[in-house]
């Protein structure tokens, strides 16, 4: 009985996962966001009389119109989980007329906080003969800093990554127009890569996890590294892995590698799974993990008594909820249904009305079972440990396949 219970749970996690990847191929290669560029052109140029495509490597246009001759160019750039698509509409004096968004996969209550903000009407009247910087975004590409230029938007806070992606596709759009229309060329301030503090604060936090691995003393302190990245990765950085990541990431969704917070927290977290076996993302860094560890010591109450019978049917939790995500998504055309954690409530503050309610409860269940967000909920976990285990597995078959290989050598 035993047994065939288990041969129940596997084939319903091997529906949900055939189903699920069914639905991300079928939304990647047949539901994308076809845009209609010229049509998108004659919306916001009053009175067009021609739209002719500019040879070259990007969609972009020249436009006449009877106010004059316009130029339309598309470029994008990689915001919080998604590709922002952005079009600038330039005036014959290179002048910024209108910047328009033509793609993007953005979490909506983020995203949201640009058109209220009216953050994409800042960028007109702005020149492309010089770059458009970002004021208000230290430690991030494009940065204002001590530049003296009228030529800059403010980022709006709670969406700098999304701000700071499309003021990146304006000025890639905008520079190839530069050299290709005004004969004018100036250096990309978003391509140059720099080294933050916040960069060298992630990457001491994954090295004190890997040394873990090694220096068994670090166990004695892990609860004080757990506070330190509530702190730093939690309310200072604001950097965590999420569902919607790992879903940009297997859609080749990757920013530059002036993005080199994201390299850390992506590349390292799987790297350690990939080179290490072990799932350490979870269990040191993740701030979350680490606020519910932290309440349940605190606290010290005795465990409640669940069985665990009752226990693995709630470990299929996480899986369910991630298929369901993943097929409303498909069906909506918007992923932001993958955005159901309950990061953005605790360390931003901005959230769905449904992760507003949800997060008490996440960290009162965490005073009677340790990391119950974690356990019976997170996507991240859920599919950080599978990748562990198949990884384990398909190594410990790989050995015994090369030493039975081996053996029969030295046998023959």
């Amino acid at each position: 009985m035993k047994g065939k219970k288990r041969d129940l749970e596997f084939y319903y996690l091997f529906f949900l996962s055939i189903t699920a990847i069914a639905a991300i191929i079928y939304s990647v290669f047949w539901t994308g966001q076809a845009v209609d560029y010229k049509a998108l052109i004659q919306q916001n140029i009053p009175s067009v009389t021609s739209v002719e495509k500019i040879i070259g490597t990007k969609p972009a246009y020249m436009v006449e119109a009877s106010g004059g001759r316009y130029y339309a160019v598309c470029d994008s750039a990689v915001g919080y989980q998604s590709r922002i698509e952005m079009m600038s509409i330039i005036d014959e004096k290179g002048l910024v007329e209108k910047v328009l968004v033509t793609k993007q996969g953005e979490t909506p209550i983020f995203f949201e906080r640009l058109y209220k903000q009216k953050y994409f009407d800042s960028f007109n009247g702005l020149s492309l003969k010089e770059p458009i910087y970002l004021g208000g975004a230290s430690g991030y590409t494009g940065y204002l800093a001590d530049s003296k230029t009228a030529n800059y938007v403010d980022r709006i806070s709670g969406s700098t990554v999304s701000s700071h992606a499309v003021a990146e596709a304006v000025n890639s759009g905008n520079l190839y127009l530069s050299r290709q229309i005004f004969n004018t060329s100036w250096a990309n301030p978003y391509d140059l890569f720099q080294v933050t503090w916040k960069d060298l604060a992630m990457i001491v936090m994954y090295l004190i996890a890997l040394a873990g691995v090694y220096i068994k003393k670090l166990v004695r302190i892990r609860t004080w590294i757990l506070l330190v990245s509530i702190g730093v990765l939690g309310f200072m950085i604001n950097q965590f892995v999420t569902a919607n990541l790992l879903f940009s990431l297997i859609q080749l969704q990757i920013p530059g590698i002036t993005n080199l917070k994201w390299y850390v927290l992506m590349a390292g977290s799987l790297g350690f799974i990939v080179f290490l076996g072990k799932n350490l993302y979870c269990a040191w860094i993740c701030p979350f993990g680490a606020v519910q560890e932290s309440l349940n010591k605190i606290a010290g109450f005795k465990p409640l008594g669940i069985s665990q019978t009752v226990i693995k049917k709630l470990k299929l939790v996480p899986p369910t909820i991630l298929w369901v995500a993943f097929i409303l998504g498909t069906c909506l055309g918007n992923y932001g249904t993958l955005d159901y954690q309950p990061f953005g409530a605790l360390f931003l503050l901005k959230a769905t009305w449904v992760i507003w309610l949800m997060l008490p409860v996440f960290l009162f269940m965490s005073l009677f079972f340790n990391r119950f967000y974690c356990q019976f909920f997170c996507p991240v976990g859920f599919i950080y440990n599978l990748i562990n285990r198949w990884r384990n597995k398909g190594v410990r078959t790989w050995k015994q396949i090369w030493n039975r290989w081996k053996n029969k050598k030295e046998e023959g």
